[in-house]
């Protein structure tokens, strides 16, 4: 620009006008113009270069800053990559392992350079290889796309490692296909799975065993989960949820209006339930089933039912044989008892015959008369008639107790039981010179029994009673026999003796089967007099007495409405 000035400037002094003004002014006035305007021109250049310098320091600052923030991301990145708690593997398509992070390596107990360039099959377990080529060639078949999968590796101990696996093929730069995996470790889950699966194959199992299933039910919704063992139960197949109207339509449809009361109870008040009924099965086979159930409160505070059903009807046949087998048992005990009292037996029957001879005889006397004593005669006939009926009860007694019948339970009054079996015994307690004491409590309620196995009981107790006193010299034999009503709503039956007594260890063990003090005995009949006291709903004991002897005693329940209906 200067240049440019001067070389104005001389063109006009030469081409243009003169100057009127003085020659050394104007070569006063040019080099000091070129001097004002070199200044300026260094001044304005000088701000110009520090401004540009300025912008290239700034630039660089910036470029500066920019690859500090690139390392840094780039470490963070790297940090995340080697030590975030998730398996990384970058592989190629051939399976060839590009990259993996320190974690992960060190979670299959490899270092990074031991993985890095082979290939990633050898951190799997022979058999799940092919699955694993499998599963990266869906990635590769599918690219942008994230697959997942579970899949076991192995460790380089050779142990299991079970991971989930998330992978997806993207395409580099380069234009190489890699496939990134990220594993997490399911390891811990796997276990509990594995657990859960057993103890669910182990309780199925016990279900199974033991034919008792579970169920839950839902009140609100009707809705009824049952296990596997309880749809074997009832015969049906196996369904996510069952309703009560697929239970009703299963139980027998004589137990069908109890089972619904039941239902309508427990849906009604919330309480626990325990019942038992019958199920009509399809083919026409019935089987005997136990439900019990606890009520228990759900998130939204309703009532849930959490219950199981057990499959009785093996225990149910088992129970009918084994009291089939006790009244076969009972009935032989029922005749060796008569066998011991066959003297007492004849004597009781040969007491009315002799009666009948002798009134036959009387009889004809008063009609062998010149005129015939008719009166006489009725009279003598109608004694007769009474000892043939009384020698036909005795005979029809005997042929009760022998005969092997069904329980026949009703009601009856105890002091009639007694009287019937002292009709039996009479001559055995005249014969060991036993002398009978009787305290029977009048208007006694009537007990629901079977007569001839109570006649059976009491009848095994005389006779023990009447044993234990043989051995007594030194004072009197006597039994007593006593029924009175109990406080507890129950009927009291007694027989005391005055014999040899019960020791104190033995009281409750003289019930047990082939347990026995006599030298002849065979230990069952108290053990089934027992049985038949429970049968009934009461309770047979022993214990010795204050002075000699012991006490039996038996209890039974007093009629009750239920019973009659």
């Amino acid at each position: 620009m200067v240049l440019a000035l001067v070389a104005a400037a001389c063109i006009w002094l030469v081409l243009g006008p003169a100057p009127t003004a003085p020659g050394y002014l104007i070569a006063i006035v040019l080099p000091v113009a070129s001097v004002l305007a070199s200044l300026i021109m260094m001044r304005m250049i000088g701000s110009t270069r520090r401004q540009m310098e300025a912008a290239l320091q700034g630039r660089a600052r910036a470029e500066h800053s920019a690859i500090e923030a690139l390392r840094n991301s780039e470490a963070q990145w790297k940090e995340v990559f080697e030590h975030n708690p998730v398996m990384y593997f970058m592989v190629d398509a051939t399976g060839t392992v590009l990259s993996v992070n320190s974690f992960g390596a060190a979670q299959l107990g490899y270092l990074v350079s031991e993985l890095l360039g082979q290939s990633v099959l050898q951190v799997f377990f022979e058999e799940d290889r092919d699955l694993a080529q499998k599963n990266v060639a869906v990635c590769l078949e599918n690219i942008g796309q994230t697959h997942s999968w579970e899949i076991r590796k192995i460790r380089k101990d050779r142990s299991a490692l079970w991971v989930r696996e998330n992978a997806k093929a993207v395409r580099r730069l380069d234009n190489q296909l890699i496939v990134l995996i990220a594993c997490e470790d399911i390891s811990e889950r796997k276990e509990a799975e594995n657990a859960l699966r057993q103890s669910e194959t182990y309780l199925a199992e016990a279900q199974r065993l033991s034919h008792t299933g579970s169920f839950g039910w839902r009140v609100a919704t009707g809705e009824i989960v049952w296990s596997e063992e309880t749809f074997r139960i009832f015969g049906y197949d196996k369904a996510p949820f069952v309703t009560i109207d697929t239970v009703l339509q299963r139980i027998h449809p004589d137990d069908r209006a109890r089972a619904q009361q039941t239902i309508d109870r427990a849906s009604g008040d919330g309480n626990d339930f325990d019942h038992g009924y019958q199920l009509l099965m399809p083919d026409g086979s019935i089987k005997h089933v136990h439900a019990m159930a606890h009520a228990v409160k759900d998130a939204s505070d309703g009532i849930e039912f959490v219950g199981a059903v057990t499959d009785i009807t093996a225990r149910k046949r088992a129970e009918e044989e084994l009291h089939e087998a006790q009244a076969n048992l009972a009935n032989v005990t029922r005749v060796m008892a008569l066998g011991e009292l066959a003297a007492s037996i004849a004597h009781e029957v040969n007491q009315p015959l002799a009666a009948v001879v002798a009134n036959a005889a009387a009889c004809l006397r008063w009609l062998d008369r010149e005129t015939p004593n008719l009166e006489e005669a009725r009279g003598t006939v109608r004694s007769i008639i009474k000892d043939g009926s009384r020698a036909g009860e005795v005979i029809q007694r005997v042929r009760a107790l022998l005969n092997k019948t069904a329980d026949q339970k009703a009601p009856l009054q105890i002091n009639e039981v007694v009287n019937e079996v002292i009709t039996l015994v009479q001559h055995e307690l005249f014969s060991h010179r036993v002398s009978l004491r009787l305290e029977l409590a009048p208007a006694l309620p009537l007990v629901i029994a079977d007569r001839i196995q109570l006649q059976q009981v009491i009848l095994n107790l005389v006779i023990n009673g009447i044993e234990a006193m043989q051995a007594v010299t030194n004072r009197p034999r006597e039994l007593v026999i006593r029924t009175y009503p109990d406080k507890a709503d129950q009927i009291l039956v007694t027989v005391k003796d005055c014999g040899v007594g019960i020791a104190g260890e033995n009281a409750d063990r003289v019930f047990n089967a082939f347990f026995t003090t006599k030298s002849s005995g065979m230990g069952m009949g108290l053990s089934i007099c027992r049985s038949i006291v429970d049968a009934h709903g009461g309770r047979l004991s022993a214990s010795g007495n204050v002075g000699p002897g012991a006490t039996f005693q038996f209890t039974l329940p007093l009629r009750q409405e239920d019973d009659t209906r």
